[in-house]
């Protein structure tokens, strides 16, 4: 007789403690992948492999971060991870137009438990880092230099984007 567990099952009974990152079968492939925690997990842009990956290790949202003017296919991510069953959205940062309703709207979308667990991407985890950092300061009280230590291992290299995350920071009296 053989035993079918569900996969999320047997990584809690095979695994306790171990965090999906640490999870050896399919691995994703995307730039910069980063389990940061239970609840999020960190990229570049993925492919759609990836993304059926992460649905399997039981994502349930998408944030993607790039502009339509970088990627044309943003629509049809939106489609592919829809069909998939996620949630997804869309947030365009353009590094040359930041503005606080960007950060506004980002901690709305990662604050809002039923979108996790959470895939957040850019191209590359530059932007995702800058915006994480608004997260962890604003609402689970990192202080900043916590919090860009950690934006850097995700991704962050952008000065620009680095100061967006300081004075929203700064203006939101954090």
């Amino acid at each position: 007789m053989r035993i079918i567990f569900p996969a999320a099952l047997v990584w809690v009974v095979l695994s306790p403690g171990m965090s999906p990152a640490q999870d050896s079968e399919a691995p994703i492939s995307a730039r910069n992948f980063l389990w940061v925690n239970q609840e999020f997990c960190t990229a570049g842009q993925p492919t759609h492999q990836d993304l059926i990956r992460l649905k399997q290790k039981g994502i349930r949202s998408v944030l993607n971060l790039r502009t339509t003017a970088e990627d044309p296919g943003v629509a049809k991510e939106g489609a592919a991870v829809q069909a998939l069953g996620l949630k997804y959205f869309h947030l365009p940062v353009d590094s040359s137009q930041l503005a606080p309703k960007l950060g506004d709207e980002f901690l709305r979308i990662v604050s809002d438990e039923s979108n996790r667990p959470l895939f957040i991407h850019c191209a590359s985890a530059n932007r995702v880092g800058a915006f994480w950092i608004l997260h962890r300061v604003v609402n689970q009280g990192w202080s900043r230099a916590r919090a860009e230590e950690e934006a850097r291992k995700i991704g962050l290299r952008s000065p620009r984007l680095l100061e967006y995350a300081r004075k929203y920071l700064e203006q939101a009296g954090h």
